[in-house]
């Protein structure tokens, strides 16, 4: 589960920057994914996230701060390339939810975009990815009251779409 993805094993110091990439890249690009997914709504553009966090982690090898937290460090990534795609696609398009609407992940994108980006964010982190609070505080840079007060409007504004629509 990608709740556990700072939870990487460690490799052998004769291990190279490479070999690492790829294990990590193998194990957990699947899950990668599916949160970048959540996020921007779009698998082309999930998957570019995806594969641009890791060319980034890659190529910023030299300055990593910490390499035991590098799976923490690939997954921030991720949700920051996916800001970037947002910002892109508000500029550019919307995306048609009713093009896939048998996909049960766009109909929970298609609920989850009506949320500003940050309640977004944290709802992801913390019912999807089952981060805590701290956790989630750290990942999105963020205090844990914010991430309280994100996440407590954004269950009453969801509460309250559901309610409208019944």
């Amino acid at each position: 589960m990608l709740a556990e993805l700072s939870g990487i094993p460690e490799w052998s110091s004769d291990s190279t920057r490479d070999e690492i990439i790829h294990d990590l890249f193998r194990d957990h690009c699947a899950d990668l994914v599916r949160l970048a997914y959540l996020i921007v709504g779009d698998r082309d553009a999930a998957e570019e996230s995806v594969h641009e966090a890791f060319i980034a982690v890659y190529r910023n090898w030299n300055n990593l701060r910490d390499r035991s937290s590098l799976g923490s460090q690939v997954r921030a990534a991720v949700i920051n390339q996916c800001r970037t795609v947002q910002r892109d696609q508000f500029r550019s398009r919307r995306i048609d939810g009713d093009a896939i609407a048998n996909d049960q992940a766009l109909r929970t994108f298609a609920v989850l975009r009506r949320l500003p980006q940050r309640q977004r964010e944290v709802v992801v982190c913390r019912y999807h990815l089952d981060l805590t609070e701290a956790q989630t505080a750290a990942l999105l840079e963020l205090e844990i009251g914010s991430v309280n007060r994100h996440a407590h409007r954004a269950l009453q504004r969801l509460q309250r779409d559901k309610e409208v629509a019944r």
